[in-house]
This record gives C-alpha cells, sequence and structure tokens, in this order.
C-alpha cells in the first residue's frame, strides 16, 4: 500500500472511531430522554405543543452537556448495571483520548508504516469498543421505545417524514 494511501486509511479509521463514539453519546442522550424526560413527563403533559416545547428544552440541555456529564446523569438515575457503567467509563476514556491526544500520542507511529498499520489496529479496536456498547445500549432503548409507543411502525413513518422533509435520496 501506499504511504499516502495508509495515511488517508487512518484518517478514515479515526473519522469512523469518532462517529462511533458519537453514535455511543446519542443513545446515552435517548437513555437520558426515556429514563428522565418521558419518566417524569409521560402522564403529566398537558398540551402536545407543551409536551413539544419542553421535549425540545430538555434535548437542548442534554445536547450542551460533554459525554461525561451524560454518563454521570445515566448513572444517577441509577437505570444501568455495573457491567454496563464500566463498558461507558471505557468508552468515555477512549473518546476523550481519540478526540484530546490520539494524533499527538501517536505522531511517530504515523511516520512509519508500521506505526500506521499498529495505528489501524488500535483505531479498529477501539471502534469495536464503541460498537459492543451500542449492541447493549440499542436493545434497551427498543424495550423503552415499545414500553412508550415508539413502535417500529411508529419510527417508520417519522423516518420516512424525515426524508420527504429533507428531500433525502437514501
Amino acid at each position: 500500500m501506499e504511504t499516502s494511501d495508509q495515511c488517508r486509511e487512518v484518517y478514515a479509521y479515526f473519522g469512523l472511531a469518532m462517529y462511533r463514539a458519537q453514535c455511543v453519546e446519542q443513545s446515552v442522550i435517548q437513555l437520558l430522554v426515556f429514563f428522565d424526560f418521558f419518566h417524569k413527563h409521560s402522564e403529566t403533559y398537558e398540551s402536545v405543543e407543551q409536551w413539544e416545547k419542553d421535549f425540545d428544552e430538555y434535548d437542548r440541555a442534554l445536547s450542551r452537556k460533554t459525554m461525561g456529564r451524560l454518563i454521570r446523569k445515566l448513572k444517577e438515575l441509577k437505570n444501568i448495571d455495573n457491567e454496563l457503567e464500566a463498558s461507558l467509563s471505557l468508552t468515555l476514556q477512549k473518546r476523550n483520548w481519540l478526540a484530546h491526544t490520539y494524533f499527538f500520542d501517536r505522531a511517530s507511529d504515523f511516520i512509519s508504516e508500521n506505526g500506521r498499520t499498529k495505528m489501524l489496529e488500535e483505531l479498529q479496536a477501539t471502534i469495536d469498543i464503541f460498537n459492543k456498547v451500542e449492541d447493549t445500549l440499542a436493545p434497551i432503548t427498543k424495550e423503552l421505545c415499545d414500553k412508550y409507543g415508539l413502535t417500529e411502525t411508529v419510527l417508520d413513518k417519522i423516518q420516512q417524514q424525515m426524508y420527504e422533509d429533507a428531500n433525502g435520496d437514501l
């Protein structure tokens, strides 16, 4: 493999790793919406407009929080077990490392083919960690969706409407 191709591949794997970290972060936000917002508001709202306003406000507040604060809030709600808590802590550690010091820490590795190969393996292992956490969170989210009436049919309709509104071509 040419040097430039391998460099591009490192950047691509890094991008995929950061994307997967963001997917985990969004899954944590979804769980907080169900465990906190839905739990507190699902039976008390008086109008759809008020529900939407309160939901949007809650979602904006969550979106301003760091991943660490989101995970801490999820832990405080005591709806996750110790194993998942440890997995989320590892995810946070890996995500922060990628976001803040990965390329600085690997500067010497990046200048050699063997080093870049090591980086690719390391990034793949990190992606695998994020994927495993996602695989753990997804069924929890699905169960909560079902509990609150967000069935596959409802979610499909929402997704279709989003595509139509965006003039998407997927």
